[in-house]
């Protein structure tokens, strides 16, 4: 091993990339709702009825512009595409929320929401249009109610054999034309291994594909 690091260290030096200034490497920045962002997904149950999933929502948090520490954005995917007829265009809707980070919580009463330009599809990625943006569904005029939302910390055992955040919440958002859907929504964060999202998965392949 002694040999192997010398030999590096000439080879470095003949090919003049030594030099005996340092630099510092920083940490990368986190947001002040660093618990809370990120993409989460997750089973919606109807209200009166919280045993037997009807959908999976594609959730994505994020930071405000100011990156206020008692504040959110949230935008939720539908991931049954019924709306708009293709998986290309989901419905989805942005809103912001209140958060308290030292209690993991989080809650809006009545917020305005939209369907922004662009959202996380699950089907075929990120940035793609919604539903609302191609013209399927109204634009804006939607309000959203969240109550006892939160996230636990290593709620959920994973199918990889490790820990992921959980996020629960109620959910009730009213169309433009007053109607009103109320769900139970239970997920988790999206570890990015596919084994860990199958249940999610094969959902959507028997129900929406």
């Amino acid at each position: 091993m002694k040999r192997i690091l010398k030999m590096l260290a000439i080879g470095a030096l003949a090919a003049g990339f030594v030099s005996c200034e340092t630099y510092k490497v920083e940490e990368p920045e986190m947001t002040a709702v660093a618990d809370f962002d990120g993409q989460w997904i997750c089973f919606a149950y109807e209200a009166g009825n919280p045993s037997t999933p009807v959908t999976v929502f594609d959730i994505l948090v994020t930071n405000t512009t100011y990156n206020e520490s008692d504040a959110m954005w949230m935008t939720i995917a539908d991931c049954d595409y019924q709306y708009s007829g293709t998986a290309a265009f989901l419905d989805a809707l942005q809103f912001k929320l209140t958060c308290n980070p030292a209690a993991l919580s989080f809650s809006c009463s009545a917020a305005e929401a939209s369907q922004p330009q662009t959202c996380h599809n699950i089907y075929v990625g990120q940035g793609y249009y919604t539903a609302g943006n191609q013209g399927y569904v109204p634009k804006d005029g939607y309000t959203v109610t969240v109550t006892d939302g939160k996230v636990i910390k290593n709620g959920v055992d994973t199918k990889t054999g490790y820990k992921a955040d959980a996020i629960e919440f109620n959910y009730s958002r009213t169309n433009p034309d007053g109607t009103t859907k109320q769900y139970v929504v239970k997920g988790m964060k999206n570890t990015g291994w596919n084994e860990d999202m199958q249940d999610y998965s094969d959902f959507i392949k028997e129900h929406f594909s």
